[in-house]
C-alpha cells in the first residue's frame, strides 16, 4: 500500500517537518497540492496510523490460538537461625548405674557416672543456622485446547475492523480530494468576483463624485447623492468580505494540503466547467445506485463494521457459563543449592495437567455482556441503513442544486448578453449626447452585478458536482483536472 509506505518513510525521517512553506512565487498545480495532501494531511495520517493499529489488534487476537510460555529464574538466600530444645531424660537413664575408667599413673579409677547424670539439665539448647543460596528456576506453557469457538470469533471481528480501516484510508483520501476541488474552484471564482467587484467600487466611486457634483449644482436631490454613497459603502463591504473568504478558503487548503505561506496567485487550478454540465446529464437513478452501491467504500466499511460486531456477538455467546474453557498445562522446575554439592542435592520435577475453566455465576454479567453484544450488532444494521438514505438525501439535495445552479447561470448569462448590448447601447448615446455618464456608470454596475450572481451560482455548482463525485464515485473520462 504506497501510503502505509509512505507513513513509514516519515516515521524514520521524524526530525524533518511534516509541514512544507511554500516559497514566494511558485506555482501549485492540483497535481501538487493532491501530492502534499497525501503526505501531510494529518486527517489521512490518522487514518493510516488507525490502520497500523487495528493490524496490530488482529495479531495479538491470532496470538490466542499459540501457547502461552513463561518462565521464572531466581536466586534465594534465606537466613535462617534457629534454637532446638533437647531433652536430656535418655541420656541421664544410660548414665544410671554406670561406670567409667579414667586412667592414672599407670592404674584405671573407676568414677560413677550419677552425680554426673544428677548435675545435667533437664533439656538443652542446640542452635540451629540454614545459610545456603538456592537456585530456582521454572517454566510453564498453556495451550488452549477448545474455546468454543471464542478465539476464532475474536480474530475474525478484529480482521473486519482491519479490512474497514484500510478501505478508511482510500475514502479519506477521496473525500479529502473532493473538499481540496471544492475549495480551489471556490477561490477560482471567488478571485473573479474580487476582480469585478473592484471595478464595480471604481465606478461606484465615480458615480458618488457625479452625484455629489449634481447635488452641490443642484441638478440632484441630496438624499440621490446619499443613496450613491451608501451604494458604494456596500460594494466596499461585499469586497472586503470577498477578500476575506479567499483568506478562508486559502488556510482550508493550507489545512488540506500541509503546506504553508499559500498564496491565490500560487495556485494553478481552472474548474472544468464543461464536467459539471456533463455531471449534470447523468442518468439520476444510476447516481443513485452507484452511491448506495455496495462496491462504494463507506458500503464497504459499513459492511465490515456489522460483520465485526456480529462476530462479537457470537463470542459473548460462547462465553456463557455453560461453555468452560479446555487447556492444557505443562510446567518444570528445578532447585538446587548453589554450593559444591548442588548435584546432589538438586531436584526438578515436571507436570502435566489438563483442565477445564469456567465461571458459575458472576451476577449476572455474562448475560449482560451477550445482551449488549446482541444490541453493537443491531445497531451497526440500523448505522447502515441510517448511512444509506443520508447518502440519498445528501445526493438528492446536490443533484437538485447542480440543477438550480445551472438554472440560475443560464439565465444569468442570458441576462449579461443583455446587459452588455444595453450598456453599448448606453455608451452610444452617451457619445451621441443623448445619455449621462452617470446612466452609463450604473448599468455598468447592473452588468457587474449579474456578473458577481453568476460567479456565485458556479461556487455552488462545483462544489455540489465534486461532492456527487465523491458520492458515486462516478468521473467521467473527458474531466481534467
Amino acid at each position: 500500500m504506497r501510503k502505509f509506505r509512505k507513513f513509514l518513510l516519515y516515521t524514520l525521517l521524524a526530525a524533518a517537518a511534516c509541514t512544507l512553506s511554500a516559497a514566494a512565487g511558485d506555482t501549485l498545480t492540483f497535481d501538487d497540492l493532491v501530492a502534499s495532501l497525501e503526505d501531510n494531511n494529518t486527517t489521512l495520517l490518522q487514518s493510516i496510523e488507525d490502520y497500523r493499529t487495528s493490524s496490530l489488534d488482529v495479531k495479538d487476537a491470532k496470538a490466542n490460538y499459540h501457547p502461552q510460555i513463561t518462565y521464572t529464574i531466581a536466586g534465594s538466600y534465606v537466613y535462617n537461625h534457629q534454637v532446638m530444645n533437647m531433652s536430656t531424660d535418655s541420656i541421664k537413664n544410660d548414665m544410671r548405674g554406670k561406670t567409667i575408667n579414667i586412667p592414672f599413673g599407670g592404674m584405671n579409677i573407676p568414677i560413677g557416672l550419677d552425680d554426673i547424670a544428677s548435675q545435667l539439665p533437664n533439656e538443652i539448647d542446640l542452635p540451629i543456622t540454614v545459610s545456603d543460596p538456592y537456585f530456582n528456576a521454572q517454566i510453564s506453557l498453556v495451550q488452549p485446547v477448545w474455546t468454543w469457538g471464542k478465539v476464532g470469533s475474536g480474530v475474525e471481528m478484529y480482521e473486519e475492523i482491519e479490512s474497514a480501516r484500510a478501505l478508511q484510508i482510500g475514502d479519506t483520501e477521496k473525500r479529502l480530494t473532493a473538499e481540496l476541488k471544492a475549495c480551489l474552484a471556490s477561490l477560482y471564482y471567488l478571485k473573479e468576483i474580487d476582480s469585478v467587484l473592484s471595478e464595480l467600487q471604481a465606478d461606484s466611486r465615480e458615480l458618488v463624485t457625479l452625484a455629489q457634483d449634481s447635488s452641490d449644482a443642484g441638478a440632484l436631490l441630496a438624499v440621490d447623492a446619499a443613496k450613491a454613497r451608501v451604494t458604494a459603502s456596500q460594494i466596499d463591504v461585499s469586497r472586503t468580505q470577498i477578500q476575506t473568504q479567499i483568506g478562508s478558503i486559502l488556510t482550508s487548503i493550507e489545512t488540506l494540503t500541509g503546506i504553508n505561506d499559500i498564496t491565490a496567485d500560487m495556485i494553478d487550478f481552472t474548474p472544468d466547467e464543461d464536467y459539471f454540465r456533463e455531471m449534470a446529464e447523468i442518468d439520476r437513478t444510476m447516481l443513485l445506485a452507484m452511491a448506495t452501491s455496495g462496491s462504494q467504500a463507506s458500503m464497504q466499511m459499513l459492511d465490515h463494521m456489522i460483520n465485526a460486531a456480529q462476530a462479537a456477538s457470537k463470542a459473548a455467546d460462547r462465553s456463557m457459563y455453560w461453555y468452560p474453557d479446555i487447556a492444557l498445562s505443562v510446567s518444570a522446575n528445578y532447585t538446587a543449592p548453589m554450593t559444591s554439592k548442588w548435584a546432589d542435592n538438586s531436584s526438578w520435577g515436571v507436570t502435566v495437567a489438563v483442565g477445564l475453566q469456567g465461571t458459575l455465576w458472576d451476577g449476572g454479567k455474562k448475560l449482560n455482556d451477550q445482551d449488549r453484544a446482541e444490541s453493537a450488532a443491531v445497531s451497526a444494521q440500523i448505522s447502515r441503513s441510517e448511512a444509506v438514505n443520508t447518502i440519498k438525501t445528501t445526493l438528492t439535495e446536490n443533484l437538485n442544486t447542480i440543477d438550480l445552479a445551472l438554472a440560475s447561470i443560464d439565465y444569468q448569462e442570458a441576462n449579461i448578453e443583455l446587459l452588455t448590448s444595453e450598456l453599448e447601447l448606453e455608451e452610444k448615446k452617451l457619445e451621441l449626447g443623448a445619455s449621462s455618464r452617470s446612466d452609463v456608470l450604473n448599468k455598468r454596475i447592473e452588468l457587474n452585478q449579474a456578473r458577481i450572481e453568476e460567479l456565485t451560482n458556479r461556487i455552488s455548482l462545483a462544489s455540489a458536482v465534486y461532492t456527487v463525485e465523491y458520492l458515486t464515485g462516478y468521473v467521467p473520462d473527458t474531466v481534467s483536472d
